[in-house]
Parts: structure tokens; sequence; C-alpha cells
């Protein structure tokens, strides 16, 4: 991992002070200054999310385990396939027009596989559309509800297809 990025992680994903990670990673604390103001964007993506975290109040899963994971995750709805740019361009072309968009919507959700279990059990979440999670609700399991995913996903891609 590249310094900057590393010291970025250390400070918004781990919570070090900037004394323990000029330490770390012997940098002096007037640069570390400078790359905070430089990482903007970064830091951004990481607050959001956080915020995505705190919602769920985890008791067993630390943020540092839970942004690891959300990393790794591809950024498409897991049941129907839809991407954040995609709703985004279907938005801007009036293609999506829930009265939810203040609220839900615009961004990929945490979903539970099984509903049953708690959502601090990482190996249960998945990264999913508002329409398949408000669907999903807590009452289908991931196996029955991936063919209404697919029908939701053929849906979006005609939508898109039309603009």
């Amino acid at each position: 991992m590249e310094t900057k990025h590393e010291f970025i992680y250390l400070s918004t994903v781990k919570k070090m002070t900037y004394e323990e990670i000029s330490k770390k990673l012997g940098i002096e604390k007037n640069q570390l200054s400078k790359w905070w103001e430089e990482c903007k964007p970064e830091r951004e993506k990481i607050s959001k999310i956080r915020t995505l975290y705190n919602r769920k109040k985890f008791k067993n899963i630390p943020f540092p385990e839970f942004y690891d994971w959300y990393q790794k995750q591809e950024n498409h709805c897991h049941y129907c396939g839809v991407t954040e740019e995609e709703i985004d361009t279907l938005i801007k072309e009036g293609k999506i027009t829930t009265k939810r968009l203040t609220t839900r919507g615009r961004k990929l959700e945490l979903e539970r596989r099984l509903p049953n279990l708690e959502y601090d059990r990482i190996d249960n979440l998945v990264l999913c559309c508002y329409w398949c999670n408000n669907s999903k609700t807590d009452e289908f399991t991931e196996a029955e509800f991936r063919p209404i995913g697919i029908e939701f996903g053929k849906i979006w891609k005609n939508r898109l297809k039309s603009i």
C-alpha cells in the first residue's frame, strides 16, 4: 500500500492518532497534515462506508473488518446486478421516479442472505439495491429471491437500453 494511502487507512479506518502514525510510518506530522488535505475524496469515500456500517450498529464486527470486506465487494446489487452508476443514470434520465429517493435508492444497501441471521455475521452480508432489498424483506432466503432479482435486472437493462 502506498504510504499516503496507508496513512489515510490508519487515520480514518483504524482511528490512529497522528503521533501513532508518524511513529509507525516514520513520517513527520506536517507531511501527514498535507496528505490529509490531498486525500479528501478518499476520506469521503471511507466516511460513506462508515455511515453504512454505523446504520446497522454492529456489535461483533469491528469497522476495519467491515471496511476490508466492503472493499472486496463488487459494486452491484447481489440479486439484480444493477450498479450505483446505472442507478444514477436511470435517475438522471427520469427512468426511476420513486418518492423514496430522498432517503433510499441512490446507493447500495446491506442485505442479509439469510434473513433470520443477524447482521453481525459478515458471511451473511451482501450489497443490494433498494428495490431488491425492499422486495426480499425478511421473508425470503437468498436462493428463494434470486429468480426475482434476475427479473428486476432485466427491467433495469431494458430501461437503460431505452436511454
